[in-house]
């Protein structure tokens, strides 16, 4: 506790609680081999996040042929919804926000369209394309130029599609 006064001759105590979460953490200090350890087991799952990512992509291109050859086959639609769910939850914990991107326009595009007609699956395979490349060149980050060019085509196309472009 601390004792003042204040203009006007007025005193005021000013009382500070106890810092109960500290005592619960201690002093918050880190250990810097805790903070080794967890860089190198993130680098570790990024590297199985590739190899899943590569089989996931050869998933994805499939389903989406076969979508392109029965656009009405909701099994077919359901399976491409869900590998490109798949990767958009998992793409920016691992370093790759594109494929993040990419896989939650095709599931948006999906949710929203009712029937897909020839131009919505052009949507659909530019998609799955688009992650298909990134997962390829590992294409990290915001990807740079080569990111900024696909994230254009990307919405290039579905502009198009929508009648903007």
């Amino acid at each position: 506790m601390t004792q003042g006064s204040a203009p006007g001759g007025k005193t005021f105590q000013v009382v500070n609680p106890p810092n109960l979460l500290k005592k619960k953490v201690g002093n918050g200090g880190f250990d810097p081999n805790a903070i080794k350890r967890m860089d190198g087991a993130i680098r570790e799952l990024k590297g199985e996040f590739e190899e899943q990512a590569k089989a996931a992509t050869a998933e994805l291109s499939a389903a989406t042929l076969a979508l392109l050859r029965a656009p009405n086959d909701q099994m077919q639609r359901q399976t491409v919804y869900m590998i490109a769910h798949e990767l958009r939850g998992q793409g920016g914990s691992y370093g790759y926000p594109l494929i993040t991107r990419f896989g939650d326009q095709l599931c948006r595009y999906l949710d929203a369209a009712e029937l897909l007609d020839a131009k919505a699956l052009v949507v659909v395979k530019a998609a799955a394309d688009a992650i298909a490349v990134v997962i390829a060149n590992r294409v990290s980050g915001d990807g740079g130029e080569t990111g900024r060019q696909l994230v254009g085509m990307l919405d290039q196309v579905v502009a198009q599609v929508k009648g903007e472009g």
